[in-house]
C-alpha cells in the first residue's frame, strides 16, 4: 500500500476560530486558536496516483473557509443551549451567556469543539465531499491547535 501526505501548515490548509469547552476548567472561557489540517491518504496506485492532490486540497480549503474566523458552536453540546433569533445566536452554558451575530457562528455537528471531535467531523465531511476511487483504503486527518499539538482521526473507508 502507498500513501500521500498533505501538510496543512505548508500548504495553507489553516483556519482561525474561537471555541469553548464547558466541562474544562480553563477552556470553558471563550478563546481561539490558529488551526491546521494534515491529511494522509492510503491506497493502491490507480493511474499512477493514490488520490488527486489538487481535488483534495480544493475541498479541504472550501471546508475550512466555512469555519474560518468564526465561533465553532457544537450542535450536540451537552449543557450548551442556543437559539437563533433575529439574526443572532443566544448561547448559554453553566453560568455564562453570550449573544453572537449569526454570520459569526459555525454550527458544527459535534458535542464538543475539541480537536479530537473536529478531526472526526472534518474527516466525515471530506469523505462526503470527495468521491475517492476504490483504490483508496484509509484516511488519517489531523487537526492542530497551533504547532506541536494535534488530534488525529483514522478511518478505513473501503
Amino acid at each position: 500500500m502507498m500513501s500521500i501526505f498533505i501538510n496543512g501548515w505548508d500548504t495553507n490548509l489553516k483556519f482561525a476560530a474561537a471555541h469553548f469547552i464547558p466541562e474544562h476548567s480553563k477552556c470553558k472561557r471563550l478563546h481561539g486558536h490558529d488551526y491546521a489540517i494534515d491529511l494522509k491518504i492510503y491506497g493502491e496506485l490507480e493511474n499512477g496516483m493514490v488520490a488527486d492532490f489538487v481535488q483534495v486540497k480544493k475541498e479541504l480549503r472550501a471546508m475550512l473557509e466555512d469555519v474560518d474566523h468564526r465561533l465553532i458552536l457544537p450542535l450536540n453540546g451537552e449543557g450548551i443551549k442556543h437559539r437563533k433569533e433575529n439574526g443572532k445566536y443566544y448561547i448559554s452554558y453553566e453560568k455564562y451567556e453570550m449573544v453572537v451575530p449569526e454570520e459569526f457562528v459555525f454550527l458544527c455537528d459535534v458535542s464538543h469543539s475539541s480537536s479530537e471531535e473536529l478531526a472526526r467531523f472534518f474527516s466525515h465531511e471530506l469523505l462526503r465531499r470527495v468521491k475517492f476511487g476504490k483504490n483508496v483504503k484509509r484516511i488519517e486527518l489531523s487537526v492542530y491547535e497551533g504547532p506541536g499539538q494535534r488530534a488525529t482521526w483514522e478511518e478505513d473507508i473501503q
